[in-house]
């Protein structure tokens, strides 16, 4: 083990020297040496190296061994071997203060390592409280930071759209940009993080107890909560501070401690300080790569995201490997109320009113608050509304319809069709046709759409075919993809390509863009997959009673597992070519359907049919009302609200 160990670093460590030496001696000019950078010098070139280049390899240091430390002692607080700072959503939350404060409150006489700090501290008490159980599962930990992530993530995108020209300079920012202009911030990052180190490294001895079963700790005389609850401040404090400095390194801290971890590195001492030299080199290393691509093609790709680019098939394996100790599946709970069959009708009958005031009641310029009748129903503004009351009514319904099926597929009520992966499939055919091609139409899109999503539910399939499907690593698997472009999708915010806010348009979920001429007929074929999913009452039934009990039915269990993803994906990936990918509601629905007391498949399917509906035509009418005269799209509005809902009630589920 050792020796594995010291050839690992050594090897780390050569190839960021060797780069390093490297990269400078390309930028220094002719005749001139790498000790010239040490002295005084009144060169142009010497000095922009000496301003630029190497406070960015200082800075990459630092901060990539930061996230390292703070990764590793997340982990071992919280006995959790997948927390780190992006899979807790400590990065996100520190990233959405600091965008708001810089938009709204530029001149706020705060600093942003408090602000930041600020930021992380409700993101992590909101995934503690989503994961808070009798114990907190580490997979529902994660899942918990996803959710948490997508809600900040929503919040980031709408001011992205409010704020193109204001928030140009922080998508770069957020992205995780390393470049320095002086060495001022590689000053206040390591005076920020020393006192940190120092303070865990007299606690070490206590804090590797944690290790231990929490009554065994205990009886050792420590003190478990007060430990757990230091170790999770400082990690969050020492993250909000990289945040604050460079902006969001997806995934460094995760593979700096499971590196040090496979390596065999046993005392929580040592596993400090490799990670800590793991991560700074790793960083390094990775971010001289892209000066060299930079150097050589012109090629500015923001290290962040590139880094969280490379670290999500690390995810992928390390939640693989969870699934080994522990169940991502949790049991829904008992419904004590009855459904009745009078709960159709009235959400029926609120599905038509909102139809109504969704093509009566909006604002106008002059007059405000206006009432349309029907009779004047030849006027051009119910021309504009009724094509996107259908297209919401219809991807409401979609989007729900999926949301039961894989909750009952999976038996976890955390599952969602966003999970599944088609959606960021969708959304990579997209975001290839926009910056690959110098125009495309709507035929287009869609097409490459649909490719998109097969692709996606290919290596879906690809990497579970030979598990049995199993609806947990299948959730996984679509949770990877989504983080994949997620990555992309910053990478392409951040070159600054004009394109960029075409892509986060067409990804917020407006119905802006919907035609009568195909919202009739897409209405039509929805209803029709409303009626097929209803087929599947039995099998769904049937699943409920755990995967024995329903093979000694005589239920295919691999084969129905497959029909139900298939069918999934195509409701969601119909849904996501219509407005874009949708969070929550297919998350959100279902849990409102079993909150009326919809136990029963069917009484679930067409309850939650009728409210997805409901929820994203009220969605659709007040992003059109709520800031007029612009428009905030339907989707993040069901994502804000669909995600307020989910925080407040998913500690009853």
């Amino acid at each position: 083990m050792v020796n594995r160990l010291s050839l690992f670093f050594i090897g780390l460590f050569v190839a960021c020297i060797c780069l390093c030496a490297t990269l400078l001696q390309l930028q220094l000019p002719e005749n001139q040496s790498l000790t010239t950078l040490f002295q005084h010098s009144e060169s142009l070139d010497i000095l922009l190296i000496q301003s630029y280049i190497l406070p960015r390899l200082s800075i990459a240091l630092l901060a990539g061994g930061i996230l390292g430390f703070a990764s590793l002692l997340l982990q071992q607080v919280m006995n959790n071997p997948l927390a780190s700072d992006n899979t807790l959503g400590i990065s996100a939350g520190s990233q959405f203060a600091l965008c708001l404060t810089a938009i709204f409150l530029p001149d706020l006489a705060i600093g942003t390592s408090v602000i930041a700090l600020l930021g992380a501290g409700l993101s992590l008490l909101l995934v503690l409280t989503l994961a808070m159980r009798k114990r907190i599962s580490p997979l529902l930990l994660i899942l918990a930071g996803l959710v948490v992530n997508l809600y900040f993530g929503s919040f980031s995108t709408l001011i992205m759209l409010f704020f193109p020209e204001e928030s140009r300079g922080l998508a770069l920012w957020s992205a995780g940009s390393l470049v320095q202009e002086s060495w001022r911030d590689c000053y206040y990052l390591a005076l920020q993080a020393v006192p940190c180190f120092i303070f865990i490294a007299m606690l070490q001895r206590p804090l590797s107890t944690l290790s231990l079963n929490e009554s065994n700790a205990q009886s050792l005389g420590v003190p478990v909560a007060r430990l757990r609850l230091i170790g999770v401040l400082i990690s969050a404090y020492l993250i909000a501070c990289v945040v604050s400095a460079v902006g969001m390194l997806g995934f460094i801290g995760l593979a700096s401690a499971t590196l040090v971890r496979q390596l065999g590195v046993r005392t929580l001492k040592y596993q400090l300080l490799c990670a800590t030299l793991t991560g700074a080199l790793l960083l390094c290393v990775t971010d001289l790569l892209l000066q060299f691509l930079t150097y050589f093609s012109g090629i500015n790709l923001p290290t962040g995201a590139v880094t969280a680019l490379l670290g999500t098939p690390l995810l992928l394996w390390l939640m693989f490997r969870a699934l080994l100790t522990g169940r991502l599946t949790d049991q829904q709970e008992i419904i004590s109320r009855t459904f009745k069959p009078s709960y159709y009708g009235i959400l029926g009958i609120a599905l038509i009113l909102m139809i109504v005031i969704s093509l009566t009641l909006g604002k106008h310029y002059a007059s405000g608050w206006i009432w349309l009748e029907f009779s004047n129903l030849h006027q051009p503004i119910f021309e504009l509304r009724l094509p996107r009351i259908l297209v919401a009514l219809s991807v409401g319904i979609l989007l729900a319809i999926a949301g039961v099926l894989l909750q009952r597929l999976t038996l976890n009520p955390m599952a969602s069709p966003e999970l599944l992966g088609v959606s960021s499939g969708t959304c990579m055919g997209i975001l290839l046709v926009l910056f690959l091609l110098p125009s495309a139409n709507t035929t287009l899109f869609w097409l490459v759409g649909v490719l998109g999503a097969l692709f996606a539910l290919f290596v879906l399939m690809g990497i579970n075919q030979r598990n049995g499907m199993l609806p947990e690593k299948i959730l996984l698997t679509g949770i990877s993809l989504s983080a994949l472009f997620d990555s992309l999708q910053r990478i392409a915010i951040a070159s600054g390509n004009p394109k960029a806010l075409q892509l986060i348009t067409l990804t917020s979920g407006s119905t802006q863009q919907a035609e009568l001429v195909y919202a009739l007929p897409l209405l039509l074929v929805t209803l029709v997959l409303l009626a097929i999913s209803l087929l599947f009452s039995r099998w769904l039934t049937l699943l409920g009673l755990q995967a024995p009990m329903a093979q000694a039915l005589g239920l295919n269990i691999t084969r129905t597992r497959w029909i139900i993803i298939l069918f999934s994906a195509l409701l969601t990936a119909l849904a996501t070519l219509l407005i874009g990918p949708l969070s929550f509601i297919g998350l959100l629905v279902p849990h409102i359907s079993r909150f009326l007391g919809a136990t029963k498949p069917q009484q679930q399917i067409i309850s939650s049919a009728l409210l997805g509906g409901l929820i994203m035509l009220f969605a659709d009418w007040l992003g059109r009302q709520i800031l007029f005269p612009n428009e905030v799209p339907a989707g993040l509005v069901a994502t804000l609200i669909g995600g307020s809902y989910f925080l407040l009630m998913i500690r009853k589920v």
